[in-house]
């Protein structure tokens, strides 16, 4: 995985090959897609340059393919296996009603294995938008007495330069009687590794599952609780590490997000969405599942909405959102911009700090370091670095603070150069010494430094002696230095350097440093 910190050669081609891409969206309908069973029939697949995804009609309308790159996250059991009920292993994703006490086993067919229809609803270079349609659910099994008259249907949403897959799943009443369900989807994940798959989320710190745990293990799923860990990392992570053993579990998750992340490869895949306070949930009132297999290489990740009383004629939506990253884990917290393995730390080193913190981010694009005032406003962009969801971010650098200074964010942007969100943020430690350019604490008053509009510092040192002085970019790098006999005056072109600059001077009696900002510097 490749870390990027400083604006170096690796760097520049990086940024090079990342305006030069366009991530544009490309489709093709293609049957024996991937060398896929013909019996599959008729596979949609689109691809962006950054995931690709691909969708079955036939085997009940199932994503059986979301790759970051070449790395598959979806399993598949048999590629040239044709399914005939509900018992059969299949994998990718698909949906179910909730809960699934009111049907066991196996799942209603039409609804879950028989074929969809599936149509174009946009097909351009920004987007590929399907929508997928069951039949209406009619078996005359006892079992599915409480889903007679059900339809789903799947709008599906794949973004130019963006991992981001938008699912819109929604459940329809076609019969004559009320019904109450929830929708429950269910993605299995391929583990490539024994033992270094696991599922991150957020336990509720409020939750009374499990006696106050913040989940709880499903009765008849087996009793090996070894791979359940409750503080798998800071912040209330739940961790389920792949060990081969039977079980599930289930958590009344409130933040929103549910991450696999094969540790081994450094690949994680999230699914975020929205959990709605108030309303009852099924299956102990879960929002997140994992479900665990010993005979599969391979773990589920359920998310599952609210249940919803449905009238005849009556329609539930439930949205979630599809990421996809570089980490080897574990994931602290996702946001719109990407995902925290190692939180954004800074420490201080005198008159600057050092930052550091690992990330994934979702989007191609840059991530800029800002320092915010008190109200949040960005006093300034020091640095700004290229990204690719294929790589992870490591921030391991040391920055002078500027004036006013009580926060340092990172901002991500996308290829367009929009705003994805801020991937973290920390507060300025206290102690760290920061100059104010106007009332510098131990800087003689004869000392001069100004900066001009077209980017020429001005520096002015009216004492006697050997001085020495340095001009540094916030980044620690050194723009300029010299070295002379004082009293001495100099003018230096900086309009190629960075906005903000830290000034340092040396002699016998003292040492001091300022920060100057230039408002022709780049």
């Amino acid at each position: 995985m490749r870390t990027t910190v400083k604006l170096s050669f690796p760097c520049l081609f990086l940024f090079g090959a990342l305006w030069a891409q366009t991530y544009n969206v490309t489709f093709e309908k293609k049957t024996g897609y991937n060398g896929w069973s013909a019996e599959w029939d008729m596979v949609y697949a689109a691809k962006n340059d950054i995931v690709t995804l691909a969708v079955v009609p036939k085997l009940g309308g199932r994503v059986m393919q979301y790759n970051l790159g070449t790395n598959a996250s979806l399993y598949i059991y048999d590629a040239q296996q044709m399914p005939f009920n509900g018992n059969d292993m299949v994998g990718g994703f698909r949906m179910l009603p909730s809960p699934q006490s009111d049907f066991g086993w196996p799942s209603p067919p039409n609804l879950d294995f028989n074929p969809y229809t599936c149509t174009e609803v946009v097909n351009n270079s920004d987007s590929v938008v399907l929508m997928l349609e069951s039949q209406v659910e009619n078996s005359s099994k006892d079992i599915y007495e409480k889903h007679q008259g059900l339809l789903f249907k799947r709008q599906i949403t794949l973004y130019k330069a963006s991992t981001r897959v938008r699912v819109e799943m929604t459940m329809l009443n076609k019969g004559t009687q009320t019904l109450t369900h929830g929708i429950w989807d269910i993605t299995q994940t391929a583990c490539a590794s024994d033992s270094n798959c696991w599922v991150y989320f957020q336990r509720n710190p409020s939750s009374t599952l499990g006696g106050g745990k913040g989940y709880v293990q499903y009765m008849n799923e087996g009793t090996d609780d070894t791979q359940w860990k409750p503080n798998a990392a800071e912040g209330n992570i739940m961790g389920v590490q792949y060990l081969k053993e039977v079980g599930k579990i289930g958590a009344d998750c409130r933040a929103g997000w549910i991450c696999f992340n094969d540790r081994q490869s450094g690949y994680a895949y999230v699914k975020t969405f929205t959990y709605q306070e108030g309303k009852t949930y099924p299956d102990s009132g879960a929002s997140v599942q994992v479900y665990t297999y010993s005979n599969y290489d391979m773990l589920e990740v359920e998310v599952l909405g609210p249940l919803v009383s449905l009238s005849a004629g009556d329609s539930t939506k439930f949205v979630e959102n599809w990421y996809a990253a570089r980490s080897l884990g574990p994931v602290l917290a996702v946001n719109s911009a990407g995902l925290i393995t190692k939180r954004f730390a800074a420490q201080q080193t005198a008159d600057t700090v050092t930052l550091t913190g690992t990330f994934g981010v979702f989007f191609p694009g840059k991530v800029k370091t800002q320092f915010c005032a008190a109200g949040g406003a960005v006093i300034a962009t020091v640095d700004s670095t290229a990204v690719l969801p294929t790589d992870s971010l490591r921030i391991n650098k040391k920055l002078g603070v500027p004036a006013n200074a009580v926060s340092i964010k990172l901002t991500a942007f996308n290829t367009a150069g929009a705003p994805t969100g801020t991937l973290d943020s920390v507060a300025v430690p206290n102690s760290v010494t920061i100059r104010d350019r106007k009332t510098p604490s131990t800087w003689p008053a004869s000392i001069s430094v100004k900066a001009r509009n077209d980017g020429i510092l001005l520096i002015d040192v009216p004492l006697s002696g050997t001085v020495t002085t340095e001009v540094l970019t916030v980044d620690g790098r050194l723009a300029a230095s010299f070295t002379e006999e004082a009293p001495y005056r100099r003018s230096i072109d900086m309009s190629t350097a960075a906005m903000v600059l830290l000034v340092r001077v040396k002699c016998p009696d003292f040492t001091d440093s300022r920060i100057v900002y230039l408002p022709g510097g780049r």
